[in-house]
Formats: C-alpha cells, structure tokens, sequence
C-alpha cells in the first residue's frame, strides 16, 4: 500500500462519517417514514347509561375518565338554560384519547360531546368546537356558547331606559339629536371640553346647522341643544334595587362623583373595569381595595347626580375608553359559515352515535 492511501476499512470509515453529516445537514430519504412511525394516533370513544347520583359517577361507571369528563362537566354547569341531569335521565359521551405508536395513552381523553335526555324527552348537548375567530369551546346544539358571557349584568330585572351612544342632553331645552352619519369629519375641539372626540364632532355639526338656520332668513331661529356622549346604559330600576358587580375584581372608587352621584367603579383586570352611578346608599363593607365576587351585592340603585329619575347608570370601559355594555354582557353564538360547519358537525357526532347503537344492539 502507497504512502498516504487510505486502508479498506478506514475508507469506508470516513465514507460513512460523510453521509452521516449530510444526513444531519440535508436530512435522509426515510426521514419521512420514521416521523410517520412515531406519530401518535387518536381514537374515539362512545358510552351511554343512566343518571344515578352525579352525572360524573354515572359516566365514570360507564367508562368515561373523570379526567376527560372534567371541562365538559364545567362547561355544562356554566351554559344557560341547560338542566341538571337528574336521576333517570339517559346520558351519551363521546370523547377521544391520543396513544404512543406503542400504544400508550397521552395526557388525558377530551370529550368531544355529552348528551342528556331527560325522563320527559327532553334534551340537551354541548359539542366541542372551534370557530373561525377564537379557541376551541363547548357550544349548545344551538350554536349558543355554553359559557357566560365576560361580564352580568348588575341588576335582575333588565329595561334598558337609555342605550350606549351619542344622545342629546336630558337636561338641555328643545329636541334632542338624533343618529349622525358616521363619515362626518371630525372638526377640532378642546380635551376636557367634550366626554369624546366624537360628542365634540356631533355638537360642531349641530352647531353648523344651527349657524346655518340663523342666516337663512326671515323665520324662527332654533337654538342649537346640547349633545354628548352616553358612555353607558339606563337600567331603568326602582330606587333600592340591589347592584351586583358584574365579574370578580377589586373596589377601586367608591363615593360621590361629579353628575354620577353615589358611584362604584370596579377594576377587573386586564383593563377592563364597570361603573355604576347614581346609587342611593353601598353595600356594608364596600370600600376602596376589597375584593368583590361576580354577583356580590355592591349598591342599591338611587337618583342621585345629575340624574332625571329613578335608575342605574352602569358603564364598561375597556383600556380606559367606553365600549357597550350590552356587548360585553351577551352570550356567544355561532353564525354564517361557523354555524353551517357547525350544523354539520353535529349531524355527523350524532349519526356516529345512532350507527354505534345499532350495532351495539346486534
């Protein structure tokens, strides 16, 4: 063997560190092939039985995991309008488990959807499901989000005397302004002078109508009224109704507070915060820095302020800036291509489900 030739062995030494750098560098052909082995794989389960006790025991003696059952049993307890199963009633739960290739179980089963049919044929299901925009949740067979909405609203009986928006001044003389185009441009104004950029743009533009009429001729002039931003809602209510917070979260403001009145603002975390105006006494122990549970007593409803009667002037602001709180405060449901592909998705769980039973029945 010549002076620097590789031996044999050496050669198909340095041959196989070669390939197995290009390997880590470029990757191998079977690459694919070993992803496709060690992939996990999922399979979905079906039970059913009969309410005895909790819906949670029932469905752990029919095989369901406690731990699958735990968010859709959450889930359930928080949807409006849904009953609690009671005993006798028949119950169905879907709900998959993902295993190793070993076939080995991965975290815990998540179920998919749960059925309840009362003694008397009624019955109700919430199905997992993710729309569009948003995570993945449970929703009623109807599209309606099985959770409540972020914030309640902080009295029982709702009449809404004053909705969110620009409306002329209660207290100012003559008509009040009704809806604005919203392509009006916006002229300048004077922080501090108007509630918003936008009751400034509103009462430039009545301004301007009202100058307008003036120099029109001969004729009666009407003085221009007065418009402003309602950054809230009118829950017309008796004087003493109870106020409850709307979500859990920390007095930040109790007392008079300018044309409010008595007032209580609530912060929630994570900019969001609620007022409540006008009130005629506080609760016992609401003060600045205690906390307060979604639906603790904080008020009794009053007309103090500037204020024209009896009712409840109840804001949501969010980042500091006002957003409907009718918004805020309403349930989630489904609609347009959500609501269709959710449609067919429950048609195709249930279909699954009577295909199982039929076969079960064999």
């Amino acid at each position: 063997m010549g002076t620097g030739a590789l031996s044999p062995a050496k050669a198909q030494s340095k041959e196989t560190e070669a390939t197995s750098a290009e390997q880590r560098l470029l990757g191998s052909a079977d690459d694919d092939a070993r992803v496709q082995e060690l992939l996990p794989f999922t399979r979905t389960y079906g039970a059913s039985g009969v309410v005895t006790g909790s819906l949670a025991d029932s469905g752990a003696r029919a095989g369901v995991p406690r731990a699958a059952l735990v968010a859709a049993l959450r889930a359930w307890d928080a949807a409006v309008d849904v009953p609690k199963p009671q005993d006798g009633d028949r119950f169905y739960v879907s709900w998959q488990h993902t295993f190793t290739v070993e076939g080995q179980p991965i975290g815990i089963g998540r179920v998919q959807w749960m059925e309840v049919r009362s003694a008397s044929g009624n019955t109700a299901a919430i199905h997992r499901f993710r729309p569009s925009e948003g995570g993945e949740q449970f929703f009623l067979t109807s599209g309606q989000a099985a959770k409540p909405p972020t914030l309640a609203l902080p009295v029982e009986q709702v009449m809404v005397s004053s909705p969110f928006g620009l409306r002329g001044d209660p207290f100012a003389g003559g008509e009040a302004v009704g809806p604005v185009p919203g392509a009006l441009p916006l002229p300048h104004y004077t922080a501090g002078r108007y509630h918003s950029a936008r009751a400034a743009q509103i009462a430039a533009m009545v301004a301007m109508h009202q100058a307008h009429r003036q120099f029109a001729g001969y004729g009666p002039r009407l003085l221009a009224p007065r418009a402003f931003m309602h950054e809230g809602v009118d829950l017309a209510v008796p004087i003493g109704t109870p106020v409850y917070a709307a979500s859990d979260g920390v007095i930040e403001k109790v007392g008079p507070y300018a044309g409010y009145g008595n007032y209580v603002r609530i912060e929630h975390g994570d900019g969001l915060a609620t007022a409540y105006g006008h009130l005629s006494r506080f609760a016992p122990g609401i003060k600045p820095g205690v906390h307060v549970s979604r639906g603790e007593l904080v008020a009794f409803s009053g007309s103090t302020g500037r204020s024209t009667g009896p009712h409840l002037h109840f804001e949501v602001l969010t980042d500091g800036r006002p957003v409907d709180p009718l918004t805020r405060a309403k349930i989630g449901q489904l609609a347009g291509v959500d609501l269709t592909r959710f449609d067919r998705l429950v048609a195709e769980r249930e279909h699954e489900r009577d295909r199982d039973r039929e076969q079960s029945d064999r």
